[in-house]
């Protein structure tokens, strides 16, 4: 798990590089970065799993279950002026 000490000195570079950004653009990304490591760590803080619910989240992805393709029949079309069965056929 990362550190929110870890998160807010990366905002702090981030910060530093946004204001010693040589272009708009630059720093608007930048910015943006900044937005998204807040997010993150909110979010994170906010929902933050319960012990219980991360026994069950184990539980569920401990067996994966895979399923068969299902084919489903098509009909051939036939054209009067078709050359053959592919689309690129004229």
């Amino acid at each position: 798990m990362i550190t929110y000490e870890t998160i807010v000195k990366q905002i702090e570079k981030l910060t530093t590089e946004a204001a010693h950004a040589a272009t708009e653009q630059q720093a608007r990304e930048k910015l943006t970065a900044i937005r998204a490591l807040c997010d993150v760590v909110l979010d994170e803080k906010v929902s933050s799993p319960t012990p219980a619910s991360i026994n069950s989240m184990s539980t569920m992805t401990s067996s994966p279950v895979y399923t068969q393709p299902v084919a489903i029949p098509a009909q051939k079309l036939e054209e009067d002026d078709a050359n053959g069965d592919s689309l690129f056929d004229f």
